[in-house]
């Protein structure tokens, strides 16, 4: 082979390199930040993965776990930064390769003119046409991708706060972190119980929004809370929880209000633990519809375990639940059908200490203990598996009921306002015995 033909051949594979990285940078990027759908990006998902597992092997070191979040605290943030570095490098070494495949400069050369034009320098020059068309590319290009990022920004940050305004109002009903018995009990001490229906209502909400927006733009679920003992995916189980609870002990309080929170909110959990195991929410090819699949008898069987409380309800769960798993990736399918079929690991002993600690706060209670807790667990069985595992991938606050850490950590309960009520009594001595007749 002639040394031209040999540097045809080398331009000319430069050339469709640097086609096709530029497609691909260009794809991930209109994935990620413009298109909004639940569309996920190879090159945006490698970039997550980097920060995220390093972010992890740093605050596996730390035993605290303040201190821990401390560190997972960078990966969101780290992410979008990391993300708009990453496709600026690969629009940079794409105009290089197609430079470098129009041209008769060397690869260095050709990069140095690239990084000129994308980002506007404008220090190299130009002797072709050809390269002239590609600089004007390139220069258009840069300013295009920052720009998109900084738009990009305010609505991540607007999501975000979205979200946790929601989380920090309901830290003062729930205490810090979040549990489901101490939130009742509040709002039992409060003489708000009339007002759980309202709560309910809410976070039925937040959960539409939140699974929304989390599936939109994957890298929400990194962008921890402020507070180390604040999390939306702990609060959003209390809330489930407490739905639960009330389902299971008072039905006649706002049972209408929980099974839309426990609907909206399962679904929730399971796109949330879909985007944090790495799998695809949509799928790449075709939609799996899950008609034959044993995923939809699974989840429809579980609703049925609700019919006790009301028949008609239990079949508008199995329905929805079917309904979620329309238009689903396969291997997303797979994995909810995977923890789908577990039951609750809490114990008895648990639940029977919530329903003191509620009924010492006068939160009625209208069940008696055994099929309160045949209820509970019907209603539990929807979405522990899957919160437990959302909450060992996200490293969340050790809060009461929410599973174990990759890392032993000692559970954090919150401060219960029943405890320190009863502290606060005053203590008044015995009254003396009223003296005898007769007596002096």
């Amino acid at each position: 082979m002639s040394w031209l033909t040999a540097e045809l051949l080398s331009r000319g594979a430069a050339t469709l390199a640097g086609l096709a990285l530029g497609i691909a940078a260009a794809m991930s990027l209109l994935r990620t930040i413009v298109v909004p759908r639940m569309l996920r990006s190879t090159i945006a998902d490698a970039v997550s993965r980097s920060v995220t597992g390093t972010t992890r092997a740093l605050a596996r070191v730390r035993k605290d776990y303040v201190k821990r979040d401390q560190v997972l605290a960078w990966a969101g943030p780290m992410i979008l930064i990391l993300q708009l570095i990453t496709w600026l490098l690969l629009f940079l070494f794409a105009y290089g390769l197609l430079l470098y495949g129009t041209s008769d400069k060397d690869l260095g050369d050709a990069l140095r003119q690239a990084g000129s034009s994308l980002f506007t320098l404008g220090f190299a020059d130009v002797n072709t046409a050809d390269q002239t068309i590609i600089d004007f590319i390139a220069a258009a290009t840069g300013p295009i991708v920052i720009a998109l990022m900084i738009g990009f920004l305010p609505t991540i940050y607007s999501s975000y706060l979205d979200r946790e305004v929601a989380v920090n109002a309901l830290s003062v009903p729930s205490g810090e972190p979040a549990w489901a018995p101490e939130l009742l009990s509040r709002i039992a001490l409060s003489g708000q119980v009339d007002q759980v229906g309202g709560l309910f209502e809410n976070w039925t909400s937040v959960a539409a929004r939140m699974r929304m927006s989390h599936s939109t733009y994957p890298v929400l679920l990194w962008v921890r809370s402020a507070r180390p003992y604040r999390s939306y995916a702990v609060s959003l189980m209390s809330t489930l929880d407490a739905a639960s609870l009330t389902l299971a002990l008072a039905p006649s309080v706002a049972a209408p209000q929980a099974f839309r929170l426990l609907l909206q909110g399962t679904q929730t959990l399971e796109v949330l633990y879909i985007i944090a195991s790495r799998r695809p929410i949509a799928p790449r090819i075709r939609p799996f519809t899950g008609e034959y699949d044993s995923m939809s008898t699974t989840r429809a069987r579980l609703a049925t375990r609700l019919s006790d409380l009301d028949r008609r309800i239990g079949a508008v769960a199995a329905a929805t639940d079917q309904d979620a798993v329309l238009g689903m990736g396969r291997d997303a399918v797979h994995a909810l059908h995977a923890i789908a079929t577990k039951d609750i690991t809490l114990p008895r002993e648990e639940f029977d200490k919530a329903v003191e600690l509620l009924r010492a706060s006068g939160f009625p209670i209208d069940r008696d203990l055994d099929t309160a807790w045949e209820n509970f667990q019907a209603t539990r069985s929807r979405y522990e598996a899957v919160a437990y595992e959302l909450f060992r991938t996200l490293d969340s606050p050790p809060a009461p009921w929410t599973g174990t850490r990759r890392i032993p950590t000692p559970t954090v309960y919150p401060h219960s306002a029943l405890h320190l009520l009863q502290e606060q009594e005053p203590t008044t001595p015995n009254p003396a015995p009223p003296a005898a007749d007769g007596d002096a």
